[in-house]
């Protein structure tokens, strides 16, 4: 394959790009700012250069990964405004030089509904100004008229990710600062950077994929309780599988965040937040049957193995620290 890579600098599109040269595909990078020409790559350029070359159709598919990430202090017009312009110019670029566009977009479209599992026919109702975002960036990419797959990825981690869910619990287990909320049954769902990355590869190429959506992660979810286990295995220490009530962490996040509203904090994250909180306390579900059925894939790297890579990658492996 030839493949079109946005966002080449970043966790996602980085993941992507390294794959696809390993399979000997040629990659072509999107980046904001002038790069060195990458190994392996086809060309690489700034978004301007991009669109100023000749219109050829030279790529198989284009994989957009540029956004704005889910992150603490960004503001929700940044959200939307970045997110749904990048999406527009890449669709201008998949016009031009792309035979297919692959969108990744997220789990957060769906927000934290009661019915669970979630699937693709879910409704959508993000809960934040980055889940609108995408929810936006799917619709232009579908109206755009052009052959397009939109990859739903959850919560993904893995080595090279910086701020990101997994580092945060990995680093506290590791000084047994965490606290598990409550019993520890509410559920998340994650996926390790590597099937994420060959997730979309797949969906560069599979004929059926054209015109879908395809929710990427884990086939099952795991418990709270379960993830602090495996995450206190990773890094050679052990935690408390229970912790305070939900209801008294939720007290306690909301006061976090009247001090952060109020700049106590002086632009750092607080230890706790509202939304942090809900990642973790809220239950979480999600099925991949049509992705394990028109993809034909399904995530390889489990939670334990997944968690070992990442403590290790961070230095707080069993005798690392």
């Amino acid at each position: 394959m030839r493949l079109l890579v946005t966002g080449a600098s970043g966790f996602i599109g980085g993941a992507v790009a390294r794959r696809a040269t390993e399979l000997g595909c040629k990659v072509g990078l999107v980046h904001r700012g002038r790069p060195a020409e990458s190994p392996g790559s086809d060309k690489a350029g700034t978004w301007e250069e991009w669109a100023a070359r000749p219109a050829s159709r030279r790529f198989d598919a284009l994989v957009h990964s540029a956004a704005v990430r889910h992150r603490h202090g960004v503001s929700p017009a940044e959200y939307v405004g970045v997110n749904l312009e990048l999406t527009r110019k890449a669709i201008e670029l998949a016009r031009r030089h792309a035979k297919r566009l692959v969108l990744v977009s997220s789990v957060a479209v769906y927000g934290d509904p009661s019915q669970l599992p979630v699937d693709e026919m879910s409704p959508l109702d993000p809960v934040g100004p980055y889940g609108r975002s995408k929810i936006e960036s799917e619709d232009a990419v579908r109206d755009s008229g052009l052959p397009f797959v939109i990859v739903q990825p959850s919560i993904t981690y893995g080595p090279g990710d910086t701020n990101g869910m997994m580092e945060k619990i990995l680093r506290m287990v590791a000084a047994r600062f965490f606290v598990v909320p409550g019993l520890g049954r509410s559920r998340v769902q994650l996926i390790y950077i590597d099937d994420v990355a060959n997730a979309l590869l797949t969906a560069c190429e599979a004929p059926a994929a054209i015109g879908s959506r395809f929710i990427c992660t884990y086939r099952d979810p795991i418990a709270m309780a379960d993830l602090v286990r495996l995450s206190g295995r990773a890094v050679g220490t052990w935690i408390p599988p229970i912790g305070p009530p939900v209801a008294l962490l939720k007290a306690g996040a909301s006061a976090l965040d009247a001090l952060d509203a109020a700049g106590f904090f002086r632009g750092r994250e607080p230890p706790l937040t509202r939304e942090k909180l809900a990642t973790v306390a809220v239950d979480h579900a999600y099925r991949i049957d049509r992705m394990r059925q028109v993809l034909g894939f399904e995530p390889a790297i489990g939670y334990e193995e997944g968690f070992r890579r990442t403590a290790q990658a961070l230095g707080l492996g069993p005798g690392m620290r």
